[in-house]
């Protein structure tokens, strides 16, 4: 009886003091644990940030200079196209400006008298520093019309001449105005600045004048237009300066600087003559033989800090061109980017580690007093044992659940947080609707979907019509306004979640319209541009824009897509604006 006596006095004390000893050991091994879980986890994702921030930066640059080398490559490929189109409208205004003069004086002057006035008329048609005019040969090969470095010709046949390759092209200039009134013709010929015995390759355009035997010409030399949209394009880079916060260069494939921001010296140099980058510009060059694109790394001064960092270059082959085109980022500067990440991390990670420490003290405390309750309620009654244990078990069940809803309200806000950077890097922030990066992106999704669904994709561009004189006329706040209300027109107009605006850049949008056959993009298109055209503009009134819509063909890549719509844009733009080619 004794024993019993004494097994249960032990067994009271340990149910009345193990607990106070046992719970918050417990607790605290718990608590332990979550913080050790939280801190392996805050240290992956450190690491994960470093790789993840490195690989962003680095497809981010080489999305945007091959974008960049893309745009360079078709400004480039289109020279003869512009060309064709430039010398052809000099024919027609010399044409319509004879026309005009014999149907004046016909009645009242002399035919020689009305021949004079249109060569004089015409003789001033001149153009880049005297290497393209307007001539007028007869039908006999006599030279009626020449330009000043010629005019040793005038009067005389030239129905011989030949050109570098002994072509005797003006009897081509005739065959052509006779049989088809008007054409396209390539042949070499001298320049009025340029070396006597050296020919030059041009276009030329030639139309018969019915009123006369006679057909004006006039050309473009390839290499001067070439020169010139090299200059422009050039000149385009620089204003753009940097891609991102990194700063462009372009070279020559000799290795000469055309462009170089951020070592403004540099340009006009080659850079294998810099020691610094001599054994970079080797790799370089040595990569590009056999492929289209390179990276290289280098030690090289951050303009930043004036110190010696190692940059991660892209650089790439500019189709159509002799010119190589690269950005690149510093590592330190990626390293900033991740301790400042890092530290962004860590306040939420001590934000949590508090809020832990502040509930396992709470529970410590609350399990402590549950600890006493339950004692005392033992010694009242050891019968109540089970009930009590079953009590506390759900209290703590209770403290677990509460616990959770906290972790998950966190793990909500980080998600909110995530969403929040996802619609930044894809919308743009002045109009808020979709950004070059997400256009394409979502772009290259309707195009397979397209493909995998066997249904039609229309694209729709548009450029706002004098857009430049707006911001010259009433600043760019007032021309944001204009931009950020178009985009709003633009949105409203178009299906919801079926079809896709975007601004394509500077005041060029695209609106991407799936499931869409060409016949009914070209009711929304012209309904679109009617809302614009009737719509009117705080301050500025009335705007415009020009439309260019294409259906996706099969087969048909990105550029060649997008070369269509930019002919197109340029061609609504060309016929007056305000309206909508396809």
């Amino acid at each position: 009886m004794s024993n019993d006596i004494y097994d249960k006095n032990n067994l009271l004390k340990l149910i009345t003091y193990g607990p106070l000893l046992f719970i918050p050991i417990v607790v605290i091994i718990i608590f332990s644990q979550t913080i050790q879980m939280y801190n392996e986890n805050f240290l992956k994702a450190t690491k994960e940030l470093e790789k993840n921030l490195y690989i962003s930066e680095k497809e981010s640059l080489e999305t945007e200079i091959n974008d960049i080398s893309q745009i360079i490559s078709y400004r480039k490929s289109v020279i003869k196209n512009d060309l064709e189109l430039l010398v052809k409208e000099r024919v027609y205004r010399a044409y319509d400006m004879a026309t005009n003069i014999y149907e004046k004086y016909k009645t009242t002057k002399s035919q020689k008298d009305i021949k004079n006035i249109i060569k004089t008329s015409l003789g001033t048609s001149i153009w880049n520093d005297g290497e393209s005019f307007i001539w007028i040969i007869d039908y006999n090969g006599v030279s009626m019309l020449s330009p000043k470095y010629l005019k040793h010709f005038e009067g005389l046949s030239v129905i011989h001449l030949k050109d570098a390759t002994g072509r005797e092209i003006i009897k081509e200039e005739i065959n052509i105005c006779k049989t088809k009134g008007e054409g396209f013709l390539y042949d070499t010929f001298t320049k009025a600045n340029g070396a006597k015995d050296k020919q030059y390759e041009q276009i030329v355009y030639v139309k018969s004048f019915g009123q006369y035997d006679w057909y004006f010409g006039s050309g473009e030399y390839i290499d001067t237009a070439t020169k010139r949209t090299d200059e422009k394009l050039i000149d385009v880079i620089e204003n753009v300066d940097t891609v991102g916060d990194h700063y462009i260069i372009m070279m020559n494939t000799d290795g000469n600087a055309l462009i170089s921001k951020s070592q403004p010296d540099l340009v006009g140099k080659n850079l294998f003559d810099i020691p610094t980058l001599k054994q970079a510009m080797i790799e370089l060059f040595d990569t590009l033989k056999t492929k289209n694109s390179a990276t290289v790394t280098y030690d090289i001064i951050n303009p930043k800090t004036n110190k010696i960092d190692k940059k991660h270059t892209y650089f790439t082959k500019v189709p159509n061109s002799e010119w190589i085109i690269g950005s690149g980022f510093y590592i330190s500067n990626i390293e900033d980017k991740v301790t400042k990440k890092k530290l962004d991390i860590y306040d939420i990670f001590l934000l949590k580690s508090k809020n832990i420490l502040y509930i396992a003290f709470i529970v410590m405390i609350i399990s402590l007093i549950i600890s006493y309750l339950i004692s005392r309620k033992l010694k009242e009654s050891f019968y109540n044992y089970e009930n009590n244990i079953e009590s506390q078990k759900h209290e703590l069940q209770k403290l677990n659940l509460t616990l959770e809803s906290k972790v998950k309200q966190r793990t909500a806000e980080l998600e909110k947080i995530k969403n929040d950077f996802e619609i930044l890097a894809t919308t743009d922030s002045l109009t808020k609707i979709h950004n070059r990066y997400s256009l394409m992106k979502n772009f290259y999704l309707e195009i397979r979907r397209s493909l995998r669904q066997n249904t039609p994709l229309c694209v729709l561009m548009f450029d706002i019509d004098d857009f430049k004189k707006v911001n010259d006329n009433y600043g760019h706040d007032v021309g944001d306004v204009v931009l950020s209300t178009i985009a709003n027109l633009m949105q409203q107009s178009l299906r919801d979640d079926i079809d896709i605006a975007g601004r394509y850049g500077g005041e060029e949008f695209i609106a991407l319209l799936p499931n869409t056959k060409l016949e009914d993009a070209k009711v929304y298109a012209e309904r679109f541009r009617k809302i614009i055209d009737e719509y009117i503009f705080d301050i500025v009134g009335n705007v415009t824009v020009s439309i260019g819509l294409v259906q996706h063909i099969e087969n048909e890549t990105s550029d060649e897509l997008f070369k269509r719509l930019d002919t197109l844009v340029y061609k609504s733009k060309h016929n007056g604006k305000n309206q909508i080619s396809f």
